[in-house]
């Protein structure tokens, strides 16, 4: 069980206080280490076994598995440990120091999502770890908020981790069954060059795209039609 100092509010306190951005932005882009070390350590002392796991081809970059109890069945706590750029001129106090104004906290994750991982720590010191009938195992994934390597890297590892999952990422305290995702492609057109005495030898790719454009877009009022 973590130690007496660990509350829930000094945990998110160190969460906040490791800065992990990420970002496809290499300058902004940052390490989770600190996060996933904090995490290490108190599913430890709760019990659990932990696996700290470097992502491959990502420098810096780790997932953490933290389960305890056994069986094909278990349930899935599951959330991302890094957050997105920040500006600190645009905050009223500092982002990487936990501060209750109003009775709210502010700093940078604390919603989105480092307080789920307090919150899940602090609930699991009232279980008793020993009357589990299925395992609970915590996924704590990298760069959620770019490349979703981490969660890549898991899916990739095929391993089955639980029958149910629930993601602790902020929906107004309204549970929900599904949530939208997100797909990303690249369309390159290449052109052919040719002279303003005869256009009609060239091929203008900007005018392809021009034509690609309007299908995409009609494709979108067709998805929003729905």
């Amino acid at each position: 069980m973590p130690e007496q100092s660990f509350s829930l509010e000094s945990m998110l306190g160190r969460l906040i206080a490791s800065p992990s951005v990420s970002s496809i932005n290499a300058g902004w882009d940052q390490t989770n280490q600190g996060v996933i070390e904090h995490l290490s350590t108190w599913f430890e002392q709760l019990g659990f076994a932990v696996e700290v796991l470097p992502v491959a081809g990502a420098s810096g970059k780790f997932n953490l598995v933290a389960s305890a109890g056994s069986g094909p069945n278990g349930l899935i706590l599951s959330g991302h440990t890094d957050t997105v750029p920040f500006d600190e001129a645009l905050w009223h106090s500092d982002p990487l120091r936990l501060t209750e104004r109003d009775n709210r906290y502010y700093g940078l994750g604390t919603s989105d999502m480092k307080a789920f991982f307090a919150l899940v720590i602090e609930a699991l010191q009232e279980l008793d770890l020993h009357r589990l009938r299925q395992p609970l195992v915590i996924l704590a994934t990298a760069d959620e908020e770019s490349t979703m390597c981490g969660a890549q890297a898991l899916v990739e590892s095929a391993r089955h981790f639980g029958r149910h999952a629930l993601i602790g990422e902020p929906t107004g305290l309204r549970p929900v069954r599904m949530h939208k995702g997100i797909s990303m492609e690249t369309i390159r057109l290449h052109g052919r060059s040719g002279h303003s005495s005869n256009p009609a030898l060239g091929v203008s790719a900007l005018e392809g795209m021009h034509l690609v454009i309007g299908e995409i877009l009609a494709w979108r009022r067709e998805l929003q039609s729905r």
